[in-house]
């Protein structure tokens, strides 16, 4: 029986991602970093950082299939460097080592050029990756060289497939984050006028990528977006999940005090969490695509931002909720 591991497997799309594959019957070991409180009967775990090369390559050993969901969540740049960049480096090496017959690695929209982007009439797979990505924080950053050393991996040869998912909802992922609103003394802050389209995808689509990329043996290092082509707005989303914004910041105020918060860090030697680079790639009007997706996977939303949304915000009906942390929304990670 071919045995898969999914690297993040504690976090919540990796184990949404175990709990279809045991659902389907397949064998699974999952790589995280301790092992949980109560495990779960006919899951092998393996415990260890993928920032050490040792334990990674010994979770790796013997799968047939790498599902790498892990990644740094949190922290400065060399919390993120080892977690994402170092981590992702070796599982390519692990991958290589071992003879991993496919690759699936789970990126993230962040990488791609967002402020650049700005007005497009749509963005696919073709749009120019992020050229100032050490400005947009360290989350970016790391996605961004974790993939590109995926790519060039797949250049080389290894067996890859890069899924590229929008603001992942659901599952124990907040579906009101900060690239919808944010919460100040009590009331939500909407940056703008409510009308930014939002990428969103529900994780239970998510997964359905991941297992269709398996499923259709990709392994030429393509590329593909997940985002559900219901292009909700912020707006939108605030109204679906009964909930209404406070206050409405109009953008040429936003980018005023990001100015005024640059000023006196920049004296100091450091750089604002609300630089007017990172407001202008959060703020950036952005239709993504996701045709790709459709014609290499034949994958489309199968549950949808609508039925998903319905299911966060009616208490239990979230299937796949677990309290697990999941990726950072590609538009939150901006800011």
């Amino acid at each position: 029986m071919t045995l898969y591991l999914v690297t993040g497997a504690s976090g919540s799309l990796g184990s949404a991602v175990v709990k279809r594959l045991r659902a389907e019957g397949h064998e699974v070991r999952g790589f995280m970093r301790r092992r949980p409180e109560t495990p779960q009967d006919g899951l092998e775990y393996a415990i260890g950082d993928l920032a050490d090369s040792v334990a990674v390559h010994k979770a790796i050993e013997g799968a047939e299939i790498v599902i790498h969901c892990g990644a740094a969540m949190k922290g400065r740049w060399p919390e993120h460097k080892a977690g994402t960049v170092t981590g992702t480096q070796n599982v390519i090496d692990a991958c290589r080592t071992h003879g991993v017959k496919q690759l699936v690695h789970i990126s993230s929209l962040s990488v791609v050029d967002w402020a650049g982007s700005s007005d497009a009439a749509a963005v696919d797979e073709t749009v120019q990756l992020e050229p100032h990505a050490e400005e947009r924080g360290a989350y970016t950053r790391a996605k961004l060289e974790a993939e590109r050393l995926v790519a060039a991996a797949a250049t080389a040869g290894l067996p890859v497939v890069i899924l590229r998912p929008g603001q992942i909802f659901g599952g124990g992922i907040d579906l009101i984050s900060g690239a919808v609103a944010r919460s100040v003394g009590g009331r939500l802050i909407v940056l703008g006028d409510g009308t930014l389209e939002l990428p969103l995808v529900y994780i239970d689509d998510v997964v359905d990528a991941v297992m269709l990329s398996i499923e259709r043996k990709l392994t030429g290092g393509e590329v593909i977006q997940l985002v559900d082509p219901a292009a909700l707005t912020q707006a939108d989303v605030l109204a679906l999940a009964g909930t209404k914004a406070s206050v409405r910041v109009p953008r040429a105020i936003v980018f005023a005090l990001g100015r005024l918060s640059e000023l006196p860090l920049r004296a100091l030697g450091k750089q604002s969490p609300f630089s007017r680079y990172r407001l202008k790639s959060a703020l950036a009007r952005i239709h993504f695509q996701s045709d790709r997706a459709l014609e290499v996977l034949g994958w489309s939303p199968r549950v949808g931002v609508r039925e998903g949304i319905r299911r966060v915000t009616t208490e239990g009906s979230d299937p796949a909720h677990t309290t697990a942390n999941g990726n950072p929304p590609a538009r939150a990670a901006a800011i």
